[in-house]
């Protein structure tokens, strides 16, 4: 992850980034335009929405319909170019979809108010799913499991990894995209502008048909039943999963930090019950430093006793040889929640592998992982809401600041305190000028359209109001570009500790820890032997 300047940081909600790229479609309002005040479930409520965009697109339910009611009547998907709902639709359709079909992978969610509401920005790589075997031939550029990180190809600009540019818009409905565009990732500090979208010969002039009514899938603000602080603990539950899986974290390394995020009566994976749990944990490799399960497109409901949820899932083999790394597995997690005297826990999870192709039934499959860093979730926090969100958006927007090298490496620095440290193999910055400087080095390939540094799985705990620690995975993937094949390059987590100054959220302290796997006689466990 060092070797292409992974280590970021973001900027707290008073220290936007800009959204607009040069030579692109601009998405905000004109500048001198008094931003509107965002609440913590208007947040959320677009975190959902931009969660439930993946599903949408991939799986093309509803007829595409799903899809379409993500935006608003007139809204716009800039290319290829489609506005209204029925165009939407049709975009979204594709004999390929299905219900276990998961292909968008999208993180760093950045969301900034305007006058007019608010626009967002999110990075984005797509997977190429398996080809059943024998549909590709030696020689395909293909690793040996049949996963590809999907690049850039010249006739296919939406399968590619990049970024998007989002205006949302209120309404009666909730939060809805106004216009969504995607920009691929290309390198270098003066990348060529896209060309401008096609406007298509049959766009409707008149309203379009059914565009009037309800949107398929119910707003944060119009359920009840879970507050803006619900939703971010049950945010903090799953994105603990991978960390408790990964890392061992528990009494005696011995799978309690996995168990403890579930129910006494819990299920997962033909498991049932705390000892189960913990033994289906301590089959998994592991060790202190490893990391391998990356979480995204979190989509969260109410429901009676509780609430449900359903996520993406990507198992990363990172190299620990500095060669690129693999795909393992993919697929979506349907979980359910309860709310207990400890806080959220898993009631129950089922894994889906991905599939592409229409698909009658649902299989579920065995084998997985699941959440937490050092201990579950904790009931209460000293955080607020809005705590959470301004932690998660700073460090959201920490890849923005070092893969387009903004402002020369000092948007990076005004991320952390005047005194803040950041260590990995190899770097010991301390200080805004060592810290810009360290952002500004290698600057050939990186520029204002570049995507390389993907972060999931941010768990914050706190013992005290103006202080927190975090922890989150990064993984340095490059998109495929021209003749240059993608790859995971490295990956690993973050260990931060964050303080609240009176230009809010500020990065204390950041060390990158590359992923390792632990060594086999402390971190794998196998079942007794029988006895004769």
């Amino acid at each position: 992850m060092m070797t292409r300047t992974v280590l970021t940081a973001a900027i707290a909600a008073s220290l936007a980034l800009p959204l607009t790229l040069d030579g692109q479609t601009k998405a905000a309002p004109a500048a001198n335009a008094k931003a509107a005040t965002l609440t913590a479930l208007d947040y959320v409520e677009i975190q959902q929405l931009v969660a439930r965009y993946p599903f949408a697109v991939d799986t093309g339910g509803n007829n595409g319909y799903d899809y379409a009611d993500l935006f608003t009547s007139d809204g716009e998907f800039m290319r290829p170019y489609s506005k209204g709902r029925e165009q939407l639709a049709a975009l979204a359709r594709g004999g390929t979809l299905g219900p276990t079909n998961t292909v968008h992978y999208i993180t760093n969610h950045v969301i900034e108010p305007t006058s007019e509401g608010a626009i967002g920005r999110e990075y984005l790589f797509e997977l190429g799913p398996p080809q059943p075997q024998g549909a590709r031939g030696g020689g395909g550029g293909q690793p040996a499991n049949g996963w590809d990180i999907v690049g850039r190809k010249a006739a296919e600009l939406a399968r590619t990894g990049g970024h998007y540019e989002d205006v949302y818009m209120k309404t009666a409905q909730g939060w809805r995209f106004k216009r969504r565009e995607f920009i691929p990732s290309r390198s270098g500090m003066t990348p060529a502008a896209l060309d401008p979208p096609r406007i298509p010969a049959d766009l409707p002039k008149d309203a379009v048909p059914g565009a009037e009514q309800a949107a398929s899938f119910v707003s944060p603000t119009k359920q009840t039943t879970l507050t803006a602080l619900d939703y971010v603990q049950i945010g903090q539950l799953v994105a603990s999963y991978g960390h408790a899986l990964d890392s061992g974290f528990g009494k005696g390394e011995n799978g309690e930090a996995y168990a403890n995020l579930y129910t006494p009566d819990a299920e997962f994976a033909g498991a049932s019950g705390h000892a189960a749990l913990a033994d289906l944990a301590r089959i998994q490799p592991r060790g202190p430093e490893f990391v391998r399960h990356y979480l995204t497109n979190h989509v969260i409901e109410p429901m009676p006793g509780g609430a449900k949820g359903k996520e993406y899932l990507v198992v990363l083999d990172i190299s620990e040889t500095g060669m690129p790394g693999s795909i393992f597995l993919a697929g979506h997690y349907e979980d359910t929640y309860v709310r207990t005297a400890d806080g959220w826990r898993f009631k129950t999870r089922r894994l889906f592998p991905a599939r592409p192709g229409p698909q009658q039934t649902q299989n579920a499959a065995g084998a997985a992982a699941a959440p937490s860093f050092v201990a579950a979730p904790a009931a209460k926090s000293a955080l607020s809401a809005d705590d959470y969100l301004a932690i998660q958006q700073l460090v959201a927007k920490a890849s923005y600041a070092i893969d387009r090298l903004d402002d020369g490496g000092r948007a990076f620095a005004s991320l952390f305190t005047p005194d803040a440290r950041l260590r990995a193999p190899g770097v010991d910055a301390k200080g805004r000028d060592s810290l810009a400087a360290f952002a500004a080095r290698e600057p050939g390939s990186r520029g204002p359209l570049y995507v390389h540094e993907f972060v999931a799985d941010h768990v914050i705990q706190s013992a005290a109001p103006r202080s927190a620690s975090g922890r989150v995975y990064a993984v340095g993937l490059r998109i495929a570009e021209g003749e240059t094949p993608g790859a995971i390059e490295n990956g690993g987590h973050f260990e931060d500790t964050y303080v609240k100054t009176a230009d809010g959220w500020r990065i204390k302290s950041r060390t990158y820890v590359p992923s390792k796997l632990g060594p086999r006689e402390k971190w794998f466990w196998a079942p007794p032997a029988k006895a004769n």
